[in-house]
């Protein structure tokens, strides 16, 4: 079970980071039902709701989730983490826009890669839009770097490789190579 990391934003509220559980589905529903901006990354999050109900079933039923609950019971961010090749998983990471710039998106980034590390991956792998250079550094503080010949390309390959993350990206290349 991961540790409970407590965030402060400008409300007070502080959100705890914990794994998502079955009981959780409405409120994660809810924070994607108001999730903003729309299908931003990857087409992610559906934006219409029997889309969204079929990718949320997948995903929870693949990977490994955190989440982010306030005080209130509102899930305001969700991290994921769902196997793409042998010992790599992929990270995608959601945070309400009211919940943005407040270091939450990092504190996630840094739960997941602990129950990534915990749960025996040697490498997580994503990928994100250049142009979102709040996620980048985020991703960055947490220890991801980007791939080779990805800081150029439509999206920025980033890989956290538990071993040995700048060696290894020079010796492999890209995670999904």
């Amino acid at each position: 079970m991961a540790a409970r990391s407590p965030v402060n934003d400008q409300r007070q509220a502080r959100p705890a980071i914990r794994p998502l559980q079955a009981a959780d589905r409405p409120a994660l529903t809810r924070m994607y039902d108001e999730f903003r901006p729309r299908r931003a990354a990857n087409g992610l999050p559906p934006d219409e709701p029997r889309r969204l109900n079929q990718w949320l079933d997948d995903v929870v039923a693949r990977g490994q989730h955190l989440v982010a609950q306030t005080t209130e019971g509102d899930i305001v961010g969700h991290v994921l983490l769902v196997p793409v090749e042998h010992q790599t998983t992929e990270l995608a990471i959601f945070v309400d826009h009211r919940y943005r710039g407040r270091g939450l998106g990092t504190a996630l980034n840094r739960a997941a890669l602990d129950l990534a590390r915990r749960a025996g991956w040697r490498r997580v792998w994503l990928c994100v839009d250049p142009s979102n250079r709040a996620a980048i550094r985020s991703y960055r503080k947490a220890g991801f770097v980007a791939a080779p010949g990805t800081e150029w390309a439509p999206e920025i390959e980033m890989v956290h490789d538990f071993d040995h993350t700048a060696a290894a990206l020079s010796a492999i290349g890209r995670p999904n190579a």
